[in-house]
C-alpha cells in the first residue's frame, strides 16, 4: 500500500507540474497593434529587398535583406494567418536561394511573390480585425 501511495502521489505531482508549465509557456497573445505593426515591418522589408535588387545592389546585401524579412514575419502571430504566413516565408527562402545561386530573374519572380502575399496578409488581418 506504501509503494501505492508513493506511485500515486508521483503521478499527481507530475500532472500538475506539467499543466502548470503548459499554462506558463501559453503566453500572452499579441495585441492588433503588434500583429499590425510585424506585418508591416515584414512588408517594407520585402519592398526594400525588391528595391535594391531592382538598383543592382550586391546579392550578399540583399540576402541580408531577405534573411530580416523571414526574421520579421515571426511575429506575425495570428491563428488566421499562420498558413498564409508560412507559405510567404518560403516564398523568402526561395529568394534566397536563388541570390545564392546568383539568378536574379528568380529571386526578382520570388520577392514579387512575396510581396503580394504579404499585401494579402495584410488585407486579410484588416478584414478580420
Amino acid at each position: 500500500m506504501n509503494t501505492f501511495n508513493k506511485i500515486l502521489v508521483s503521478s499527481v505531482m507530475a500532472v500538475s507540474m506539467a499543466a502548470m508549465s503548459f499554462t506558463a509557456s501559453a503566453g500572452v497573445n499579441p495585441s492588433y497593434e503588434d500583429v499590425r505593426a510585424a506585418i508591416d515591418n515584414t512588408l517594407a522589408k520585402v519592398e526594400e529587398a525588391k528595391a535594391a535588387l531592382d538598383n543592382g545592389v550586391n546579392n550578399e546585401a540583399v540576402i541580408d535583406m531577405v534573411t530580416d524579412a523571414r526574421q520579421l514575419q515571426k511575429d506575425i502571430a495570428n491563428n488566421v494567418l499562420d498558413l498564409k504566413r508560412n507559405q510567404a516565408s518560403n516564398v523568402l527562402k526561395q529568394a534566397r536561394t536563388a541570390l545564392s545561386n546568383n539568378e536574379p530573374q528568380a529571386a526578382k519572380e520570388s520577392l514579387a511573390d512575396a510581396l503580394n502575399r504579404y499585401k494579402e496578409i495584410k488585407q486579410l488581418y484588416a478584414a478580420n480585425h
